[in-house]
């Protein structure tokens, strides 16, 4: 469950961006002659409805209709107490309580949507069983089909509204690092200054990772429990704000920063010039690095490693976040930024 406030500011998110994204995808809609398409949604894959529609789930589930015309509808598992909660957060024509989603999805194609047009949705593959096993076994089983790729060829590259978000959501991920005081010996106190931080300067979601001792391992993980920190550690903060995800990773030194640490920001910025819409399989030395991106459901999805280059192509003045660690003489450095994906003439550029 999602613990931070979730509200609305029509003056960061206007409405009239919300329908502008709804209408891009109704015309890729007829254009590809599906007679709606399925979103869904819950509080592990958020992000596609939130990004139509400003709704952003604390908890249970929900399934956004969208037909090739009119305002969308949302199929709300949630109990009707908290329906008007859900109309001021987002921008949607309709919400009908669901708590059964298959049934009422399946009742609602049959209602609207004549036969045979087909009827897209988006990750078919990741849809709960318990959802699509009623609208697989109705009348319009048949006509089901995969719209993941449809809805990631609009999705990306972000408009401005979606870059100021994330420009506040890495600010806010920013200043929660720089609280972090000096001297602090466990990571329970690490997390606590972070979580506070983020929370009173608006984060919806605050998902840190840590490496507490560097010379020993530097693998970012979730935490269970405490652990001592070591002289060198690293922190992997992902902050949600007003539905938009970033990701930051810094080192922390408890001592003088090292040298190498230095050359390493700039070896990080390099990194970020070199990546373009063209160039997406970079082989910096020693280092592993990871591109991440919003292209549907999972607020960040790998689009591209140093291992792997990117299956399908990102266009430039894409929303994306760069994970790099390096290998130093003195051991690992690990570094992450949010970015804009350069075009193929212009670097990427980095969003703070």
């Amino acid at each position: 469950m999602r613990r931070g406030l979730i509200s609305w500011s029509r003056d960061e998110v206007p409405p009239s961006v919300l329908e502008g994204r709804v209408a891009r995808l109704q015309e890729q809609m007829r254009a590809a002659e599906l007679g709606v398409v399925l979103i869904y949604t819950s509080f592990a894959r958020p992000s596609a409805v939130a990004w139509l529609t400003h709704f952003v789930p604390y908890w249970n589930e929900a399934l956004l209709v969208v037909l090739p015309t009119g305002a969308p509808v949302l199929l709300a598992a949630f109990s009707k107490r908290v329906h008007d909660w859900i109309r001021s957060v987002s921008h949607v024509g309709e919400v009908r309580s669901a708590p059964d989603l298959g049934r009422a999805a399946a009742a609602f194609l049959g209602e609207h949507l004549p036969k045979p047009l087909r009827i897209g949705v988006l990750e078919l593959d990741a849809l709960p069983w318990p959802v699509a096993e009623p609208m697989i076994k109705s009348e319009h089983g048949r006509a089901l089909v995969d719209a993941t790729g449809l809805f990631a060829a609009i999705r990306q590259p972000a408009d401005e509204v979606e870059i100021r978000l994330a420009r506040r959501a890495a600010t806010i991920a920013v200043q929660a690092l720089k609280a972090i005081p000096t001297g602090t010996k466990r990571a329970s106190e690490l997390l606590s200054v972070l979580e506070r931080s983020a929370r009173l300067d608006g984060a919806e979601e605050v998902l840190p990772r840590l490496a507490p001792d560097l010379r020993a391992n530097a693998t970012l993980r979730r935490l269970e429990g405490d652990a001592l920190l070591g002289e060198r550690y690293a922190v992997e903060l992902s902050v949600a704000y007003k539905a938009t995800w970033v990701r930051i990773t810094r080192c922390v030194s408890t001592q003088a920063v090292p040298p190498s640490w230095r050359g390493a920001a700039n070896r990080f910025v390099e990194t970020v010039e070199r990546l373009n819409e063209a160039n997406l399989s970079l082989e910096p030395k020693n280092a592993a690095w990871t591109l991440e991106t919003c292209r549907g459901s999972p607020p960040l999805s790998i689009v591209a490693t140093g291992e792997a280059p990117s299956p399908s192509p990102l266009p430039g003045g894409s929303l994306a976040c760069l994970s790099l660690r390096l290998k130093l003489d003195d051991g690992p450095w690990l570094g992450g930024e949010p970015l804009i994906l350069g075009g193929r003439e212009q670097p990427s550029r980095l969003l703070i």
